[in-house]
């Protein structure tokens, strides 16, 4: 007799395989049509500019061909689709679109950064203890619904001009040039910033967990120009850097 780990197995083995829906016992094939379905779903949430760029049906096929590759291994679906972003470098039918990889990238960044832990706002008073001398020791951090990408493509641009009721010009210049960009989540909701050289690299001193002192130090060896303690001072005042 087989045993039940056996026959939950292969019932797994068939609700994952590509159109399982046709070949499972009526009253089963529910299950699978609500599997795809739901991971249609999942990866539409994730990824809408993408969406709107290919086309809904195209998109649902990209969707189907990605879940065929990549079935769920998470029982949330918010964790669904953290390959997607590959997936579409490899894709034939996106090829014609060099962009949308990292528009993906970008899109999976902002998805996260929606479901992260909230990072503490900073305090002004907890500095009243510690030494102006020890300020540079200080350990910066990035908040955790943070991310930073480098592109060759006007990531910050694609993401204004798809958002729902943005109403002003479309255009977008897809020529390629270095573009850096960082997602956070203000007032509740994902967005994304364009950011100069020295920025992003203050920013992404403290990802990497770097002291206060050694954070503007990168910030300057970047861009010996830039503003490293207004940027600090504006990403800490918006919950990005963390002190």
């Amino acid at each position: 007799m087989r045993s039940l780990r056996d026959l939950q197995r292969d019932f797994g083995n068939a609700l994952l395989a590509p159109g399982a829906a046709e070949f499972i016992p009526p009253g089963l094939g529910i299950y699978a049509a609500n599997v795809a379905g739901n991971w249609l779903k999942a990866l539409a949430g994730a990824y809408p500019i993408a969406r709107k760029i290919v086309g809904e049906r195209f998109f649902e096929g990209l969707a189907r061909a990605y879940s065929a590759a990549h079935p769920s291994r998470s029982g949330d679906l918010n964790d669904y689709g953290a390959d997607f972003p590959a997936f579409v470098a490899d894709y034939p039918g996106t090829r014609d679109l060099p962009y949308l990889p990292d528009v993906a990238r970008m899109e999976w960044l902002a998805h996260r950064a929606h479901f992260a832990a909230d990072a503490p706002r900073f305090d002004p008073a907890r500095l009243a203890g510690v030494s102006p001398a020890k300020y540079a020791a200080l350990p910066l951090r990035l908040a955790p619904p943070c991310g930073l990408l480098v592109s060759g493509w006007p990531l910050a641009r694609l993401w204004e001009i798809h958002q729902d009721g943005y109403a002003g010009d479309l255009s977008a210049d897809l020529a390629p040039a270095a573009a850096r960009i960082l997602v956070y989540r203000p007032d509740w909701k994902s967005a994304v910033a364009a950011l100069a050289p020295g920025e992003f690299a203050l920013l992404g001193a403290a990802q990497h967990g770097e002291t206060l002192g050694d954070a503007l130090e990168t910030a300057l060896a970047a861009d010996p120009q830039a503003d490293a303690a207004n940027a600090l001072a504006r990403w800490v005042s918006a919950g990005v850097l963390v002190l």
